[in-house]
């Protein structure tokens, strides 16, 4: 049986032309884009290049595109930086209950410094309480972190109503992690003042993302040094990293029609195979994202299923990627309202919409081979 990749949501192969990007500028702009002779200048304007072509795709202002890392760095940056900007007003700050670790374990940090954070509960449908949200905003909310889509359920967050409540009820902002939205679903222009992206989500390279920050959107640096990225995160420019970014954007964006129609196929093809599992409940609601479909077995363990299947040479995820190695159950799958065995034993297939309804068909051919061999849960 051959090699079968269900674990895009936790990262992707990279493209070759991101690849080809790379070592490209790697070798022939390799420069300090902050040196000011003419080797420098000319990494500079590769570098500015790349950023004008990603604030092209977002309407956005190039001086509006902040490198970073990944989403973990600009989540980071995002939270703190407006958090600790307003906290003189603004020490209230809302979030959600499904957020990324990235986003919860900085909320929880800033919760111990004196900052009053709320979290919003959301349904196995994927939908926010936006009655608890409204409640919860007034003047002295800073800050608002919603995730477009869920990574590990699918679930899609309307973050265009959240934007219209956050603005005509709070003189907050909204960060929007579109990690698992980027190359996948629509963005729309009116739902985020600030927007965080992985490269290694999209066919890019692993320690490559953007934030987009508003011009309005005030925030306090978090890592300090010579002045890099219009001062909102020194250190020099990876000027390949950035470079192969927009280049993987580019190309998601342009096939990103047939790829979801693809994955909305494929999904559409497991989710009937799945039905015909006792055993199999699925999680993923009917509007989540194609790209994602969770689901939980009731006898099985799912990381004992998940070994079984890698064994087979078929990759799929138990939990978020970042918190998968720990041992416990999904809080994204508990709180959205299912018991904790459900929780415990959920399995997680992404896609990047290039797989094939063969690939679907072997999957579910070793699922229930598993299924059938290995012990069931005590």
């Amino acid at each position: 049986m051959p090699d079968i990749y269900f674990d895009c949501a936790s990262t992707t192969l990279p493209e070759k032309a991101a690849l080809d990007t790379f070592a490209r500028v790697s070798v022939e702009d390799f420069a300090n884009a902050s040196s000011t002779h003419a080797l420098g200048n000319k990494a500079s304007r590769i570098l500015e290049k790349a950023r004008e072509q990603i604030a092209s795709y977002f309407h956005l202002e190039p001086s509006e595109v902040i490198f970073t890392s990944g989403a973990t760095e600009g989540n980071n940056l995002a939270i703190k930086g407006v958090s600790y900007h307003c906290r003189s007003w603004g020490k209230k700050i809302l979030t959600t209950k499904a957020e990324h670790p990235s986003v919860l374990n900085v909320y929880k940090e800033l919760e111990r410094e004196g900052f009053q954070a709320v979290y919003i509960d959301y349904d196995k449908e994927g939908n926010l309480n936006l009655q608890q949200l409204e409640n919860a905003l007034d003047d002295s909310v800073s800050l608002v972190s919603v995730m477009a889509v869920n990574n590990e359920t699918g679930y899609l967050f309307d973050t265009k109503k959240v934007y219209s409540l956050v603005h005509s009820k709070s003189r907050a902002k909204l960060l929007v992690d579109a990690t698992q939205a980027i190359g996948k679903e629509p963005v729309d222009s009116l739902s985020y003042d600030l927007l965080t992206f992985s490269g290694h989500k999209i066919g890019g390279l692993k320690g490559s993302g953007a934030l987009l920050k508003r011009k309005d959107v005030q925030l306090d640096a978090q890592i300090l040094g010579g002045g890099q990225e219009s001062g909102f995160r020194s250190g020099t420019s990876p000027v390949p990293l950035d470079c192969s970014l927009a280049t993987a954007l580019r190309l998601s964006l342009k096939s990103l029609p047939e790829r979801r129609e693809n994955a909305r196929l494929l999904n559409d093809f497991l989710r009937k195979g799945l039905s015909t599992i006792d055993e199999a409940v699925i999680l993923s609601g009917q509007h989540a994202t194609p790209f994602i479909l969770s689901f939980a077995l009731l006898r099985h363990k799912g990381s004992i299923v998940q070994e079984a299947l890698s064994a087979k040479g078929i990759y799929v995820s138990t939990k978020s990627a970042c918190s998968s190695r720990e041992e416990g159950y999904s809080y994204v799958i508990q709180n959205a309202g299912y018991p904790e065995r459900i929780a415990r034993n959920a399995i997680r297939l992404s896609f990047c919409g290039r797989e094939t309804i063969e690939d679907g068909r072997l999957f579910l051919e070793g699922l229930r081979d598993v299924l059938s061999t290995i012990s069931t849960e005590d």
